[in-house]
């Protein structure tokens, strides 16, 4: 029987070194030390184990932007993959293809001159092995690479008898096409309809981002029960963690982004557009009650030649790590016009005795004529232990208590005329809680800030000579006297 020739098949690539048979993010730091300036931050470490992880299908990840992810995700874990030789047919898809092919270029550009990548696996990518065009690579292993944009056609995508084994979609989404329901709806059908079912059968996709929108296909991932199978996190460049009883607000990649720089990150860009770029917590606009260009400023010589009586306003808290935030109010009521100058507005997870302190030092610095305190439940305490404060140490604060029964939202809400036109100014630097706080009232996760601002404009009631549009409060709560 004559011998049968061998099929041609192509050509394998030398084994990797030892050094090289590494996890994604130790591998990446090996041979792509130039993306690694500042040391990684363990969510990297998180993100690239989990696209490593076979047995998650359906990976959607929110990341901060400027955090690194689409160096990780669309450069340094398809390189990984195809070194490793762990995928056969990897799809990019950016929301122009412009991007995802200079993701692929830069891919190239490592395996055709990256000497430690060479030196590790050169028959894989060295001496002209690469097969390319302007939208696919393949190496000398068969491992093929592939760019697209978002809403596009993946006919074309299967090389051979091998359809994508792992497609990442990175950034997929932008404001004008969220901003209609229509298309978002149609980018929610592609990929239902054109990416999904392009996957081999123990094919992978994974979603990168930022949440742009409220209701953008990122956010709706979240909902399990509209998108079973789903492995779905949210990494914020801000998080606070519960610590003794409070929270610590913690960077998520230190050695990039510390909180001073977070923060200043913030007071440039603005409270809204840094809640939805660094930490996934977008708003519709059409919702708000108050707008960030409502809320004026003024600066302390405004104050210089003014007559003003100081209130105090405090909402209590219980200071649990789960519950809300103690709140403080003090406030300067311009005698004559009725102009309410917001002097501190604070919020901190502290226990009744810290509470105490801090009331007692306001009263202290500030003199104010009135500090209204709400006395709802457990809330009573507290006013009971600053009148056995003041009754001690001959204080005489002139506390007064309220219980207040009208419907947060309505009362709260309420203060937005007087915000708008100028009759409650804020000084020239807030807590960004407090900013962020106002701007996604009534949807967001706390309200104490504007709720205790509310309680300190109705403290503020009668304190003025002649007519103020406090009264338009007055008229909207029935709570103020």
């Amino acid at each position: 029987m004559a011998k049968q020739k061998p099929r041609n098949r192509p050509r394998r690539a030398a084994r990797p070194a030892p050094a090289a048979s590494l996890p994604p993010l130790p591998w990446a730091q090996k041979f792509l030390p130039q993306f690694f300036e500042q040391a990684p931050a363990r969510f990297h470490d998180e993100l690239l184990s989990d696209l490593a992880d076979d047995d998650r299908r359906l990976i959607a990840r929110v990341a901060p932007r400027g955090h690194g992810k689409s160096t990780l995700a669309s450069l340094a874990f398809p390189l990984w993959c195809l070194c490793q030789e762990r995928c056969r047919n990897i799809v990019i898809i950016t929301y122009e293809s412009a991007l995802a092919t200079q993701f692929l270029r830069d891919i190239r550009t490592e395996l055709e001159s990256n000497e430690t990548i060479i030196d590790a696996y050169g028959s894989l990518c060295a001496g002209g092995r690469l097969k390319r065009t302007e939208r696919m690579l393949m190496t000398s292993a068969g491992a093929c690479v592939q760019a697209r944009g978002s809403g596009a056609s993946l006919r074309g995508v299967r090389v051979g008898p091998h359809r994508p084994d792992l497609i990442i979609c990175d950034d997929i989404e932008k404001d004008e096409r969220v901003q209609s329901p229509q298309q978002r709806r149609k980018l929610e059908h592609w990929l239902r309809r054109v990416v999904l079912p392009a996957l081999a059968p123990r094919g992978r996709l994974f979603l990168l981002g930022s949440i742009i929108h409220h209701d953008s296909l990122l956010a709706r991932l979240a909902d399990r029960a509209a998108w079973p199978g789903w492995d779905y996190r949210v990494y914020r460049a801000i998080e606070a963690q519960p610590r003794q009883g409070g929270h610590v607000l913690t960077p998520l990649w230190p050695q990039r982004w510390p909180l001073e720089r977070l923060e200043e990150e913030r007071r440039q860009i603005g409270s809204l557009a840094f809640e939805q770029e660094y930490q996934a917590n977008p708003m519709d606009e059409s919702l708000q009650v108050f707008r960030p260009e409502w809320m004026r400023r003024y600066t302390p010589d405004r104050l210089r030649e003014a007559e003003l009586a100081h209130v105090i306003a405090v909402d209590p808290a219980t200071g649990a790590a789960s519950g809300d935030y103690f709140a403080m109010f003090v406030g300067a009521v311009e005698r004559g016009t009725g102009t309410i100058f917001v002097r501190e507005l604070t919020l901190e997870r502290i226990g009744i005795v810290e509470q105490v302190r801090r009331i007692t030092a306001a009263f202290l610095r500030w003199k104010p004529v009135r500090i209204a305190i709400e006395t709802v439940g457990y809330q009573v305490a507290l006013k009971q232990a600053l009148e056995e404060v003041s009754r001690r140490d001959g204080l005489f604060m002139p506390l007064v208590g309220q219980c207040r029964s009208t419907h947060k939202i309505a009362r709260i809400s309420a203060l937005a005329p007087l915000i708008e036109g100028g009759r409650v100014l804020f000084p020239e630097r807030l807590d960004p809680e407090v900013e962020t706080q106002f701007a996604h009232f009534p949807k967001g996760g706390h309200d104490d800030a504007p709720d205790v601002c509310a309680m300190g404009v109705q403290a503020c009631s009668g304190l003025h000579a002649g007519t103020s549009d406090i009264g338009l409060v007055r008229r909207s709560n029935p709570w103020i006297p």
